[in-house]
């Protein structure tokens, strides 16, 4: 692949159909995109030729010339993914297909970023060398964090659990201890990313992520594109339930099932615990399940998205059991009439944060506004 070469905004609209879609016909990209039959054909014949598609070659009922539909390719590029809480770093490393190659846990108390960086590099570069992939052809490293921007996307009010992120540029800070490019967005912006380039938002143009991490956030994409908004915290939806009272938060999630005599230190803790056998848990759920409805009932009239898709850090079973809660007939209901979005659970589950990081600079590189 020619790092060189400069996408334009044509080119992005092709890659990213074919990059979510794909392998996909010639035939069929031009009505989803908005561009000529001419175009499509110019465009997909120069992004082959510099090393980005590729054809799959099938043959439709053993006669005739075999249909050729465009597929990324995979080994062009390669990029990695870092998400944290307190008290785990999950790092991963994806293909340019979106395949998530490797993925490792670990369990570290974290201060500051230069701590996050350094561990990052050293199991990204484990991963490239368990996977074969020279750490050279890496397009970057994206980075989940747990807060919200101010000054121009560069410093974070981060979450009061990291009080070390609170600096006035936490990409150079990062990228003073790692040899690629940095990528970062808040943690829910993020899932809310990989959610649509790799998980049920693949098909949905126009959708709302709400985001149980820590704390409770959103992500927003319109068009199919992330809405990052001015200063890159669009969808805060966190901001509709007051810091001093009982929120449907990740880490209120925790607070209240150790007070409820659970034993849980963080969230991969929350993975062999169902609200059918665990009273706390269950309580928890309900509570927060009417909590964001009305949330995401404001929040949804506001935008108007095809559909809100519930996701984080908590396990799929816990977020299909919120869903549940609040999807129903009068979610949503006014009594006139309106459409109401869907909502769903995450099809990514606790992965969407890695994922969406680690597509990052992929997002930056090739399919994200130039």
């Amino acid at each position: 692949m020619d790092d060189s070469y400069i996408l334009s905004d044509s080119d992005r609209q092709v890659l990213d159909v074919i990059w979510r879609l794909g392998p996909i016909a010639r035939v069929d990209i031009t009505p989803l995109t908005r561009l000529s039959t001419m175009s499509v054909t110019r465009i997909t014949r120069e992004l082959t030729e510099q090393g980005l598609l590729t054809e799959d070659v099938r043959r439709a009922g053993g006669r005739g010339q075999p249909a050729r539909p465009l597929m990324v390719r995979a080994d062009a590029a390669y990029a990695a993914g870092v998400y944290f809480s307190t008290g785990l770093v999950q790092v991963g490393l994806i293909n340019l297909a979106g395949v998530l190659l490797g993925e490792t846990q670990v369990r570290t108390d974290i201060a500051t970023p230069a701590d996050v960086a350094r561990l990052a590099l050293t199991h990204v570069e484990r991963l490239c060398a368990e996977q074969g992939v020279e750490p050279a052809r890496l397009t970057g490293m994206g980075f989940a964090l747990p807060g919200d921007f101010i000054r121009d996307r560069r410093s974070l009010n981060a979450h009061a659990l990291f009080p070390g992120f609170r600096g006035e540029d936490i990409g150079a800070e990062l990228q003073a201890h790692l040899p690629c490019p940095v990528f970062i967005e808040n943690d829910a912006a993020s899932a809310a990313l990989g959610e649509r380039l790799m998980g049920i938002g693949q098909t949905i143009d126009d959708f709302f992520f709400a985001h149980i991490g820590h704390g409770i956030g959103g992500g927003l994409i319109l068009g199919g594109r992330l809405y990052r908004g001015v200063n890159g915290n669009a969808g805060l939806i966190g901001v509709q339930f007051a810091n001093d009272r009982p929120r449907p938060s990740g880490q209120d999630l925790l607070e209240s099932l150790r007070a409820g005599g659970v034993a849980v230190k963080d969230f991969s803790d929350l993975e062999e615990l169902r609200p059918q056998t665990c009273a706390p848990l269950r309580t928890w759920i309900n509570r927060a399940a009417a909590q964001l409805r009305e949330g995401l009932w404001i929040t949804a009239r506001l935008i108007d998205p095809r559909a809100v898709i519930i996701g984080g850090r908590l396990p799929h079973h816990i977020l299909q059991e919120i869903v549940v809660r609040i999807d129903d007939e009068q979610f949503c209901n006014e009594g006139v009439m309106l459409p109401r979005p869907r909502v769903i659970a995450s099809s990514l589950g606790s992965q969407a944060g890695l994922i969406g990081a680690a597509a990052l600079p992929f997002y930056s590189r090739f399919f994200g506004d130039s």
